[in-house]
């Protein structure tokens, strides 16, 4: 076995220290410009502005997408710090930091210190994980409550302590109110495959969980019937039939794909220490020895499962399993450390050669975007990566332990150069930053057919909606100082109309132009 001294309990708070920078720093700097995030940010907004705590409303029409918890994080973040970008962001990077605190907690609890610190590791140097977390959307509320509530449910029916029975039921509640049933299905159906497989019926069958249930309700069931009502039941329809039901049954938004693909987000997710996965199943026996790595096991086969089989498939979808996969993945690097297990030395191949295509399919992707084409070198910034890695590989003195800590610094350096100056400085090319001082100047904003909804977000006034050529004529000799919105496909309508267009931009990585038009 061997020496495994290097690890120091001390090396934990260099972790968290870490985590906190990434998370924290330059977090207002890209703006609000992706689609989520522009409605999420704006119906927050909105709802401040009218001192309502019950409808969600993006551009001042019900947004039925989703429940109301990250708008309620959103406003008083907004109260505290203004409305801009930081405050809308803040409470999802401070979640980040508790999933990351509360997955460690008990991971230490139920294995060891160092499975907690590798698990810790594995989730600090995954660049998915870390971009969700600094995004002003409603998954980093789902991820941190769902873990919280599975972990501290495994608890109760590991050890039989009713509190912890009662913060799973609060978690959930949360969680519920964060992304809808979702939330209490798939927790729900891992609770109930470990209950089975480890026969723990009592602990189920008490009186114990009628209070549970009682506190779960009374956290949940409230603003669920209250904007029932207020809407005469058009929330509930939209949500639950639009965005759950029709979901499940049919590729939202061109958002398709083969089983495979909710696989391949996760291993994309969680890298660079997914790359070790291959080396997790062939050494199962091993790894699974443990009540809670085979709990986390449930978890990530209950997500992926379920993901796979829905028609709507999109990368975020399967993170609430993510800290459990970095229990796993935490479980098999310790078992390397302490020399219980050889590490194949592929997985690190795998990772220099994806450290070194990445920064060369960036550069690519950048220079065929006429936007922001002369920002490519900043792709070279990302070859940090690959330097670091080949000094880990020939290191001669190096342990396991050394060669581990190096991948996730590798990364980590990444994933500041990306997430910190790379990302923020292609973003802030965006059109809507780019039009914004022009669209400012008019009083009167409409849109005509779709726009790209983060201009919401800059301006103090909502953008009136048209979709109908007559009524746009008949509006701008209401107004005629106004300025139209759309795209390029919309073109030639408005150019029937005598209209001047006064800019033209793509939208970033997307299909899509903007274009602005003015009465000549």
């Amino acid at each position: 076995m061997q020496n495994i001294s290097e690890y120091k309990t001390s090396d934990k708070w260099w972790l968290f220290a870490a985590l906190a920078f990434i998370l924290f720093f330059h977090l207002g700097a890209a703006p609000i410009y992706i689609l989520d995030e522009a409605k999420n940010a704006q119906c927050a907004r909105e709802m401040l502005q009218r001192n309502d705590w019950v409808v969600p409303t993006f551009n001042e029409e019900l947004r039925t997408d989703k429940p109301v918890l990250h708008y309620y994080f959103m406003m008083v973040a907004y109260k505290i710090f203004g409305v801009n970008e930081l405050a809308a962001r803040f409470f999802s990077a401070v979640l980040g930091i508790l999933t990351v605190g509360i997955t460690y907690h008990f991971t230490k609890r139920f294995t060891t210190t160092l499975t907690a610190f590798c698990t810790a590791l594995v989730l600090l140097a995954s660049t998915h994980f870390l971009f969700e977390f600094r995004l002003a959307v409603p998954d980093p509320y789902l991820i941190f409550f769902i873990t919280a509530g599975l972990l501290t449910a495994f608890t109760y029916l590991q050890q039989n302590k009713f509190s912890y029975l009662l913060i799973a039921a609060a978690s959930f509640a949360f969680a519920t109110l964060a992304k809808g049933p979702v939330a209490l299905v798939l927790p729900g159906l891992c609770l109930l495959t470990w209950i089975v497989a480890k026969k723990k019926w009592k602990l189920v069958f008490t009186w114990k969980l009628i209070p549970a249930l009682v506190l779960l309700a009374t956290i949940t069931l409230p603003w669920y019937i209250a904007v029932d009502r207020t809407t005469n039941h058009a929330w509930t329809k939209g949500f639950f039939i639009e965005h759950n039901i029709n979901r499940f049954s049919n590729p939202a938004e061109g958002h398709g794909g083969i089983f495979l693909i909710t696989i391949l987000f996760v291993l994309i997710g969680l890298l660079p220490f997914s790359s070790y996965f291959g080396e997790v199943v062939k050494t199962r026996r091993l790894v699974f020895t443990n009540d809670l790595v085979k709990f986390s096991g449930i978890v990530v086969l209950a997500f992926v499962a379920f993901f796979s089989v829905s028609s709507t498939k999109l990368p975020n979808y399967p993170m609430p399993c993510y800290p459990f996969a970095a229990i796993i993945l935490g479980k098999y690097l310790s078992a390397i450390i302490k020399g219980e297990l050889r590490a194949g030395k592929y997985p690190v191949y795998i990772l220099l050669l994806l450290s070194i295509v990445t920064p060369t399919v960036v550069f690519f992707a950048i220079q065929e975007q006429k936007e922001i084409a002369a920002l490519k070198p900043l792709a070279l910034l990302m070859l940090i990566t690959p330097t670091c890695l080949l000094i880990a590989l020939i290191w001669k003195n190096s342990t396991s332990y050394k060669r581990i800590v190096a991948i996730a610094l590798s990364y980590t350096l990444f994933n500041i150069v990306t997430l910190h100056f790379v990302y923020p400085r292609i973003y802030n090319q965006n059109p809507v930053a780019k039009t914004l001082s022009i669209v400012k100047q008019h009083q009167q904003v409409y849109s005509y057919m779709l726009y790209n909804a983060a201009y919401n977000f800059y301006l103090d006034e909502p953008v009136k909606k048209i979709f109908n050529v007559d009524t746009l004529q008949a509006a701008l000799k209401i107004n005629p100082s106004a300025i139209v919105i759309s795209r390029a496909e919309n073109s030639a309508d408005l150019q029937k109309l005598n209209l001047f267009k006064v800019a033209e931009h793509q939208d970033l990585f997307e299909l899509h132009t903007n274009v602005l038009y003015v009465s000549r």
